[in-house]
């Protein structure tokens, strides 16, 4: 890392005439942030995924200075075995980097990601190209299941209908992260009057603790849109699905790491407070998670005919 130091010469005004005092600014230091993800399970993105991005803060940078390549990321697992994080395009990491801005991505090849399991211990090392190193640790989650549903299956649900969704706890997770895209919902309730902006329709959940185990889809998929909602689809959505639509629902079981990394202005009226686990020469996170999924299908009116799903459980 690096920082600069300016001299900066201030007039000071007084009654008695005037004084030159000499006030040492520090520059904002140009830092290594390391974004570490092991995910297990499907998920939005597939099958298990391990994934560091990379990327400097831009102070004292200078403007788009922000990759950080030729870095060496080891991961090593219980028992000795390592395994090294190849460098490859961005859009292996990230769907989106702020404007102006870049970084460096390293993966782990599918075939090698898909050994890794829940409740594994993990240890982290980054040896940068420019000096330095960043280490870290994880216990990845212990595995769960979703009650009533296969994973990765699909179940029907009647329209307008709530769902309780049940899960077995998992041991050492910190909370449940639950996502889900509602696909076409906005033609569905095109016919109410009720304006969609956004199909499919993005929705986040959140379970706070380990033992908090159970959570109604669709309506308390929504609590962190509940401001940014029509407030008719919002009420829509209590009530359940409507006819002709479908929905993958994600329940993540995540780390200390991730949830220290991960909260936001939500849970702290300072705003978005980052607790980082990546230490030595730089700062981030090494976070694991573990998904699992389903899909809701509902049949459009008159019901019955396109979806062959077995039921989805009853509350």
């Amino acid at each position: 890392m690096r920082s600069g130091r300016i001299l900066a010469v201030i007039v000071s005004l007084g009654v008695w005439g005037c004084a030159l005092e000499e006030v040492t600014i520090v520059d904002v230091e140009d830092v290594v942030v390391a974004e570490v993800n092991v995910q297990i399970g499907e998920g939005l993105f597939g099958a298990n995924r391990v994934t560091a991005f990379l990327h400097r803060t831009i102070g004292g940078a200078g403007a788009g200075f922000h990759t950080v390549p030729g870095a060496r990321i080891i991961i090593t697992r219980e028992g000795g075995a390592s395994v090294e994080l190849a460098e490859t395009a961005i859009e292996r990491c990230v769907t989106e980097t702020p404007e102006d801005g870049t970084g460096s991505c390293y993966w782990m090849s599918p075939s090698v990601a898909a050994t890794f399991h829940p409740g594994e211990r993990l240890q982290l090392r980054i040896d940068l190209a420019s000096g330095g190193t960043l280490t870290s640790a994880t216990t990845v989650p212990g595995d769960f299941a979703i009650l009533g549903v296969a994973e990765g299956g699909q179940c029907l649900l009647p329209p307008n209908t709530p769902l309780t969704v049940y899960w077995t706890p998992s041991e050492g997770t910190w909370a449940y992260v639950n996502e889900t895209e509602i696909v076409g919902i906005r033609d569905a309730l095109a016919p109410l009057g009720i304006e969609v902006e956004h199909d499919p329709l993005q929705l986040l959940g959140l379970s706070i603790s380990a033992s908090d185990t159970t959570i109604v889809f669709p309506g308390e998929f929504g609590i962190f849109s509940r401001f940014e909602l029509d407030q008719a689809l919002a009420t829509s959505l209590q009530d359940g699905l409507p006819p002709g639509t479908r929905a993958p629902v994600m329940i993540s079981a995540t780390d200390r790491n991730y949830v220290n990394w991960v909260r936001g202005g939500n849970f702290n009226p300072s705003g978005v407070v980052r607790v980082p686990s990546v230490g030595g020469d730089g700062t981030g996170v090494f976070a694991s998670t573990v998904t699992r999924t389903f899909e809701v299908v509902v049949n459009p009116d008159p019901a019955g005919g396109l979806f062959t799903a077995p039921a989805c459980p009853s509350s």
